[in-house]
């Protein structure tokens, strides 16, 4: 979490005026009391706005110390494909003398991890990663893990992957996890396996389905899996079309770059 001294004092406003209001209808409650006057509804009313002051609080902290950061990520990342501007971002808010919580989520780290990843900054985004799975809450630490194992199997780290990616089923997982898992075997794992036809059909039924459907990054990064499948496969044309997409959509991320390099790969050799 990162929380400017401006977005606590916007908080704490929220919760002294809430506060406020309560003890000013508990007043009322207690003046017509004294009056023979029955009002109850005021002493109902304090009692509620009394209670809403710890969930305005909650509320109020999530979304200015970790709910507009993670909104910018989804948006400079996964819709605009401009990961670079996120990155900048980040670091200047975490390096911002105005703090007064600075503590990064394990939300806010793993969408940093995938703007680096999708830079190609192999070091940057591990690094990020472990500090992901370090800052991960307990629930949450299986899964930050996974996503580790999906990162090495996407970079050839395959003994390491494996390895942990075995100790890591031998564990209670929940609904997400188990998601994760075969995510895993049906696309990163496989690619490394050399078992292409699964990758094919998997990332094939991702594009096509409806919910949840694919954002701009999903998309980009399932194309230029599915243009890697065909080219492994010999499928020339079908790996160029892919490529063609990434190359078109791919915003300001190393996929558009690498798309481009292999279209003009298939270039020289029809040449």
């Amino acid at each position: 979490m990162f929380l400017s001294k401006k977005g606590f004092a916007k908080v704490l406003i929220m919760v002294i005026c809430y506060i406020a209001l309560g003890s000013i209808s508990i007043a009322f409650w207690v003046f017509f009391a004294f009056t023979g006057i029955k009002a109850t509804f005021m002493l109902v009313l304090g009692i509620v706005l009394y209670f809403l002051c710890a969930l305005i609080a909650l509320w109020g902290l999530y979304a200015e110390g970790k709910g507009k950061l993670l909104n910018t990520a989804q948006k400079l990342v996964r819709v605009e494909l401009c990961p670079a501007e996120f990155i900048e971002q980040y670091r200047a808010l975490r390096n911002s003398s105005e703090l007064v919580i600075s503590k990064p989520s394990f939300e806010v780290l793993q969408m940093l991890a995938i703007a680096y990843d999708t830079l190609d900054d192999r070091e940057s985004c591990i690094a990020t990663v472990k500090e992901m799975i370090a800052a991960a809450p307990a629930k949450k630490k299986v899964q930050a893990e996974l996503f580790y194992v999906s990162i090495l199997f996407s970079y050839e780290k395959k003994e390491e992957a494996e390895k942990l990616f075995n100790d890591l089923q031998l564990r209670k997982l929940d609904a997400v996890s188990r998601m994760m898992v075969d995510s895993i075997l049906k696309s990163d794992r496989a690619m490394v396996m050399g078992d292409y036809k699964t990758v094919e059909l998997y990332n094939l039924q991702l594009l096509e389905r409806s919910f949840p459907k694919l954002d701009n990054l999903g998309k980009l990064i399932v194309n230029y899996k599915l243009g890697e499948v065909y080219e492994k496969l010999g499928e020339t044309e079908k790996a160029l079309a892919r490529y063609e997409y990434c190359a078109a959509n791919g915003g300001e991320t190393a996929i558009r770059t690498a798309a481009s390099r292999e279209i003009e790969k298939f270039q020289k050799k029809d040449t």
